[in-house]
């Protein structure tokens, strides 16, 4: 048996010469190329190493005629040697190649890092001038607003003839200081809404109310007097008795005020507005339709954008912050409702919103409480 054995490891190392050398040579390969890969820390480095290698494993074989190394005894150690130096030259081509890599790497990583902090700097500056720009935006809007105020109620009273009569031509001119002053009151409570918004300071106060009740007739009894300036005929349609939910009052009335505002813009004269609610499962729809020009579909896509801005063809000179609708997207949707817009061209307009119903608000809540 033992007999056997010794001519299968015969036959082996005739063949492929002796195993134990070889994997001496193989586990010596292994270990030189990691110690070569720890040492590398650029490439003429590395090929100053992989030559000095060279040079130590032909030391090792002196005097060896290396043209005529297939004529070796199998079984020298030398021809084991030689070969294994022939894998590592294979190696090392490797390792060259890898190094190259590394290298190629290496260099991009510093650009990355460079840029990377270039644009942390620039980052930290845009921060730092947004923050400028919304306190300046808030503190301007806020001033202005209290004198544009006084203006209007000084116009109303001069068209309500509370301060004596005026001519015709006189009140012309006041109506246009009160549309303008409305107009530039809008804006500003728009831009103040805005900064409250990239502040991260609109925070919700839920109350449980009627929305029908409690906010929209309200909006409408304020805004009496532009339905009247143009002749529109206002109602309000619900599937419902009442339309309870649980919302930020002062927000959702900021809603409301932007789509009414945004309704009587782009109706027609002796046009109509219609306030719509409707019951769905788990929540309400609200519309606000009214009749008139409509939009484009391309224009329809941009309505939610922060700064658009739409000409109506029967308002031409009007001007707006082009916030309204980007504020009331972001009020009604941080009150887990969603908002979008229709338009039937040259008929009418319908920005519809929802708002869950205060059981469905109820179960959302009992459920992110069990999630916490």
């Amino acid at each position: 048996m033992e007999n056997a054995v010794q001519m299968k490891l015969d036959k082996w190392r005739t063949k492929y010469g002796n195993p134990e050398v070889q994997i001496k040579e193989l586990f010596r390969n292994y270990n030189i190329n990691t110690e070569l890969i720890k040492k590398t820390t650029d490439l003429e480095g590395l090929l100053d190493l992989i030559l000095n290698e060279y040079v130590d494993r032909f030391d090792e074989v002196p005097g060896v005629d290396l043209v005529k190394v297939e004529d070796m005894d199998e079984k020298c150690p030398v021809r084991e040697k030689l070969r294994s130096l022939v894998m590592f030259a294979s190696q090392a081509v490797i390792l060259k190649e890898n190094a190259e890599i590394f290298r190629e790497l290496e260099k991009s990583n510093r650009t990355l890092v460079r840029e990377g902090k270039k644009l942390e700097k620039q980052n930290r500056q845009l921060e730092q001038l947004s923050e400028q720009y919304l306190n300046m935006l808030g503190f301007v809007s806020h001033e202005l607003r209290s004198p544009l105020i006084s203006i209007l109620g000084f116009a109303e009273l001069l068209d309500e003839d509370m301060l004596g009569e005026l001519k015709e031509e006189q009140r012309k001119a006041v109506s246009i200081i009160i549309r303008s002053c409305r107009t530039l009151i809008d804006m500003i409570q728009n831009y103040l809404d805005l900064a409250r918004i990239e502040q991260g300071e609109m925070i919700l106060d839920k109350k449980a109310l009627d929305i029908h009740r409690d906010i929209v007739l309200l909006v409408l009894e304020e805004m009496t007097e532009q339905f009247r300036k143009k002749d529109l005929s206002i109602w309000v349609e619900s599937d419902s008795e009442s339309v309870p939910v649980e919302c930020d009052p002062g927000l959702i009335r900021v809603v409301f005020n932007n789509l009414i505002s945004n309704a009587v813009k782009y109706s027609n004269h002796n046009g109509k507005i219609c306030v719509r609610f409707t019951k769905k499962e788990g929540h309400f729809e609200i519309s606000v339709i009214n009749t008139g020009q409509g939009l484009e579909k391309s224009q329809v896509k941009r309505l939610f954008r922060k700064f658009t801005q739409l000409e109506a063809e029967n308002d031409g000179d009007h001007r707006n912050s082009g916030l309204g609708l980007y504020n009331a997207k972001y009020i009604v949707e941080k009150h887990r409702g969603k908002i979008w817009a229709d338009s039937e061209g040259g008929k009418s307009f319908t920005v519809t919103f929802t708002l869950p119903s205060i059981v469905q608000q109820a179960a959302a809540e009992r459920e992110l409480s069990l999630v916490g």
